[in-house]
């Protein structure tokens, strides 16, 4: 079974989320929602609380503003996990971390793997974001958190830091450095979800960036590929007006 677990600000009666989850998972499921309408939780204790209610051996955490733009992604879930090996698979990410820069599109192409659908002001901007245009799935050491499917075994021996990082930010890429050490991380194109938001990098944002730095400073920099990035020859993702034009596939 599948445990879906997502930390929500919305009133119960708001039921789009799960009933978006419900059509299209294809899978034996559960929905877990933390209720957090007073804040008393960040979103490492939210998923803590999560995985104490979970029943399913695969995992998936995603925030509720994410949501699923094609069916039976639970089926592709089930044939990723069903190769020992994986511990987490996610549609975003990268594949080098770096020592003093840790946000995860920091290294550019052709490290950063995925793609994601995002929908932005209430409609008005709506883009494909488009990290690499390899479609097999890709080993990377750190994921973007909007959506990640973990194996439920793990937490036996891993959670999240709601310690350290007791608010929003960096419960991803730390949850993916602790199962980076027994386990593969994978990003797919196989699943694609519409996000909509973007990513904040704010203050706090850097608060919890230094956090990160010092808590693995002798793993970082994390690296699953023979190759160091050079940034002063930085590629970066690329975004597609979906609103009344698709993208160019073929573009490498």
């Amino acid at each position: 079974m599948i445990s879906v677990i997502t930390c929500s600000r919305k009133d119960p009666s708001w039921d789009l989320h799960q009933r978006n989850i419900d059509r299209t998972t294809g899978s034996l499921h559960e929905y877990i929602r933390i209720d957090n309408r007073d804040g008393r939780f960040g979103l490492c204790a939210a998923y803590n609380e999560g995985v104490k209610l979970s029943g399913g051996e695969i995992l998936v955490f995603v925030h509720e503003d994410v949501f699923f733009m094609e069916g039976n992604w639970g089926e592709v879930l089930e044939k990723k996990f069903a190769d020992p090996s994986v511990g987490l698979v996610g549609v975003a990410g990268t594949q080098y971390l770096f020592s003093d820069t840790p946000g995860w599109v920091a290294a550019g192409r052709p490290y950063i793997k995925g793609h994601v659908v995002h929908e932005l002001q209430n409609g008005d901007v709506y883009n494909l974001t488009v990290f690499d245009w390899g479609k097999n799935d890709s080993d990377v050491v750190a994921v973007d958190g909007l959506f990640f499917a973990v194996r439920k075994s793990l937490f036996d021996k891993i959670r999240f830091d709601d310690k350290t990082f007791d608010s929003f930010h960096f419960y991803d890429l730390d949850i993916c450095m602790q199962i980076r050490r027994t386990h593969r991380l994978i990003v797919t194109w196989d699943i694609l979800v519409k996000h909509q938001s973007g990513g904040s990098f704010d203050k706090n944002w850097e608060k919890y960036a230094a956090e990160f730095l010092k808590k693995y400073r002798n793993e970082l920099p994390a690296s699953c590929t023979d190759k160091i990035p050079d940034l002063s020859k930085r590629i970066s993702f690329e975004n597609f007006n979906l609103k009344g034009q698709a993208p160019q596939l073929t573009i490498a």
